[in-house]
């Protein structure tokens, strides 16, 4: 036998071998004869698939994005009080500027209360105080007539009765047979 016969022998065994394995005419089921191979291709692909990625700078980039999301979930609370604190203290600030404003108004209206003629004036104004001698006019507005907002009270004697002679007059009127 000669060498290119040997080898044609080979791959005409080769074939037999494949095809039994395939579930050919000397085989089982073909899924029951599949499924291993397949199962062990798929692991041998994920082997394949974790060198490569293992290979090169993915691992880096892959560690670094798990870092930054890790940083950003430590450092999202710290943050966010940091924020909220600071848009207090702003809003203190400008609570302190009003009351600092509101303070030197009433310095300047307890300064101004201290003086004599202030003093006069708001006399004047709000009491009507007059010195000796001195005739004080008041102007009263022209009375207008305004519409009643309520009938006026029919009954006259009720409103010059006690407050408990009322009551029991009413008491009387409301009971049956009264």
């Amino acid at each position: 036998m000669t060498a290119s016969h040997r080898l044609d022998e080979r791959r005409r065994l080769r074939a037999l071998e494949r095809r039994r394995r395939r579930g050919g005419s000397a085989g089982g089921p073909a899924t029951g004869q599949r499924a291993p191979r397949g199962i062990r291709g798929g692991v041998a692909r994920l082997r394949s698939r974790a060198t490569r990625a293992a290979r090169g700078d993915r691992p880096l980039i892959v560690a670094l994005l798990g870092i930054l999301a890790l940083t950003a979930v430590i450092l999202s609370s710290p943050v966010e009080s940091f924020l909220d604190g600071r848009d207090r203290v702003e809003h203190l600030e400008v609570k302190a500027a009003a009351l600092d404003a509101e303070n030197t108004r009433l310095e300047q209206r307890v300064s101004d209360l201290k003086s004599d003629t202030t003093i006069e004036l708001l006399a004047r104004e709000q009491l009507g105080l007059v010195h000796p001698g001195e005739v004080l006019y008041t102007l009263s507005p022209p009375e207008v007539e305004r519409p009643l907002i309520s009938s006026p009270r029919t009954r006259e004697s009720d409103t010059q009765l006690p407050w408990y002679r009322r009551a029991w007059q009413e008491l009387r009127q409301r009971l049956p047979g009264g």
